[in-house]
C-alpha cells in the first residue's frame, strides 16, 4: 500500500513537471496576464564570451524564472495566500486601511507631506513655486484668450483627502497641516482664474452622497460620481464660454458588482487568485440633453489619469472634436486622422492648439508638483515658433520626412545637386519646413 502511494505521488509529481515544461515551451493553456510594470526579459543568446563571464548563466536563470509554465497562476496563488492569511499585499504601492479600503502610496505620500519634502526644502518654498506657476497660468489664460480660446482648470480630489479616516492609523497621525492643492485653489480664487474645486466639494458631500465617492478597490473618483462631475464641468464651461453646452440627463443607477477598470484598479494590481467581495455600486447610465448642432466646440485637455472616465463617457459628445495630452506627453484623440501617440512626435500640434475652442486642465494633488507638466511653456512655444521645443519639433519633422518615400527621393536628388549629405539636407529642409509653415499660419490669421 505504501509503495503504491509513493508511486502515485511520484507519477503526479512527474506529470506536474511535464505540464510545467510543456506550458513553458509552447503555452497551450491561456493564462490571465499579471498586472504590473515589470518587463519580461528576452531569452539570452549563448556565446563563448557570455558563458565564460557567467552572464549567460545569470541571464538564463532570470529568463526562466520570468517565463516558467503557469507562472501567473503560482504568483496569484501566493498573493492570495499571503493576503487571505496575513492581510499582506504583495504590491509595494498599495496599502489596506479600515474596512478593506485600498490606498495608493502616491496619494498617501501627498497627504502626509512626504511628496512635498521630496520636492521642496520647506512649505514657504512650495508656496513661492505655486505663486510663480499661478503667474504663468495667468499669462497662459491671456495668451489663449488672444487666440479666442477659453481655459478651465479642474482640481480633482484624491481618495486620501476625501476619506482620510479610513487610512491606516499611522498615516492618519502623519497628515500634514499644509495642502498644496488647497493653496493652489486659494491662489486661483484670488486671481480669478476659471476653475472647479472638486477637492473641497467632494469632502463636503461625502456623508450625504448615496454611494461611495471612491470604491474600496479604486483610487480614482468612482463611476457613480461621473455624471455629476460631467454635468458640473459642462455647466461651468457654458457659463465662461460663448458656447451653449448641454447638461446631463441621468437615466439609471445600473447597480452592479462588475466594476469599471478605474473602480477596480487596485484589486487588479494585487494579482489575486480570487476576486474580492464587493458591494453592488452604480455604473450609471446617462446622456446629454442635446449633442446636435454644428456649433459644438473643440476641446483640448491636458491631464493626468483623472480624465480617463470622462473621455469614455457621454461627456465628450458635447464637443465636435476632443484631444487629450496626458501628462503633456501621450496623446488620445477623437479625430481619426490624428494617428500620433506622443506629443514630441507631432508635426502639427500648433493646428490642434489653434483649433481648440476650450483648453481644460484636469489634475489631482500629487501632479501639482510637476505643474501641468510644462504645458504653459508648450503653449508659448507653439504660438511663438510652431513647435513644442526646437529639438522635438525638428525630430518630429525629420521623422515625418523619412516616412515619405517621395519626399526622401526628392531630397536625395537635391542633396546631390547641393553637394551635401542626405542627412544634412534632411535637417535643412526640416528647419525650412517649420519656419515656412509657421509663417504661413501667422499670415493667414
Amino acid at each position: 500500500m505504501k509503495s503504491r502511494v509513493c508511486s502515485i505521488l511520484c507519477l503526479l509529481t512527474l506529470l506536474g513537471f511535464a505540464l510545467i515544461f510543456v506550458q513553458t515551451q509552447w503555452h497551450p493553456f491561456k493564462m490571465k496576464p499579471l498586472k504590473g510594470f515589470t518587463p519580461i526579459t528576452e531569452k539570452p543568446s549563448l556565446t563563448m564570451a557570455s558563458f565564460a563571464s557567467g552572464n549567460y548563466q545569470n541571464d538564463i536563470e532570470q529568463h526562466i524564472s520570468e517565463n516558467f509554465g503557469f507562472r501567473e497562476f503560482f504568483i496569484r496563488l501566493y498573493n492570495q495566500f499571503t493576503y487571505s492569511c496575513f492581510h499582506k499585499i504583495n504590491n509595494e504601492n498599495i496599502v489596506e486601511g479600515a474596512d478593506q479600503e485600498l490606498y495608493w502610496y502616491m496619494y498617501l505620500d501627498d497627504l502626509t507631506g512626504v511628496t512635498l519634502k521630496e520636492h521642496y526644502a520647506d512649505v514657504e518654498e512650495a508656496k513661492a513655486d505655486a505663486r510663480k506657476n499661478v503667474e504663468e497660468t495667468l499669462r497662459l489664460v491671456d495668451t489663449l484668450r488672444a487666440h479666442n480660446t477659453d481655459f478651465l482648470f479642474v482640481f480633482a480630489p484624491t481618495k486620501t483627502a476625501v476619506y482620510p479616516e479610513k487610512m491606516p492609523q499611522w498615516y492618519q497621525e502623519q497628515i500634514s497641516d499644509f495642502s498644496l492643492e488647497e493653496y493652489y485653489i486659494k491662489l486661483f480664487k484670488e486671481n480669478g482664474i476659471p476653475h472647479i474645486d472638486f477637492y473641497n466639494y467632494f469632502k463636503s458631500i461625502k456623508d450625504n452622497f448615496p454611494y461611495p465617492l471612491y470604491t474600496r478597490t479604486g483610487t480614482h473618483w468612482s463611476e457613480a460620481t461621473i455624471p455629476f462631475v460631467a454635468d458640473s464641468i459642462l455647466k461651468k464651461l457654458d457659463a465662461i464660454t460663448k458656447f451653449k453646452l448641454p447638461t446631463v440627463r441621468y437615466i439609471d443607477d445600473n447597480l452592479t458588482t462588475d466594476y469599471s477598470a478605474q473602480d477596480g484598479e487596485l484589486e487588479v494590481d494585487m494579482n489575486l487568485l480570487f476576486p474580492l467581495d464587493k458591494p453592488a455600486l452604480p455604473r450609471p447610465i446617462f446622456e446629454l440633453t442635446d449633442t446636435l448642432g454644428p456649433d459644438k466646440p473643440n476641446l483640448l485637455v491636458v491631464c493626468d489619469s483623472y480624465f480617463t472616465q470622462l473621455r469614455v463617457s457621454p461627456f465628450v459628445k458635447a464637443f465636435k472634436n476632443w484631444e487629450s495630452w496626458i501628462y503633456n506627453e501621450d496623446i488620445e484623440s477623437s479625430n481619426k486622422d490624428h494617428k500620433w501617440k506622443r506629443l514630441d512626435m507631432v508635426v502639427d500640434a500648433e493646428d490642434v492648439l489653434d483649433d481648440a475652442d476650450i483648453v481644460m486642465a484636469v489634475f489631482t494633488a500629487p501632479m501639482l508638483y510637476d505643474y501641468m507638466f510644462g504645458f504653459t511653456e508648450t503653449v508659448q512655444n507653439l504660438y511663438a515658433k510652431g513647435v513644442i521645443s526646437d529639438e522635438a519639433g525638428l525630430n518630429a519633422v525629420i521623422q515625418h520626412i523619412k516616412e515619405s518615400e517621395q519626399w526622401m527621393h526628392d531630397l536625395e536628388v537635391q542633396a546631390q545637386e547641393r553637394g551635401i549629405t542626405l542627412e544634412e539636407n534632411i535637417l535643412l529642409n526640416a528647419e525650412w519646413y517649420i519656419k515656412e509653415r509657421h509663417n504661413t499660419r501667422k499670415q493667414s490669421k
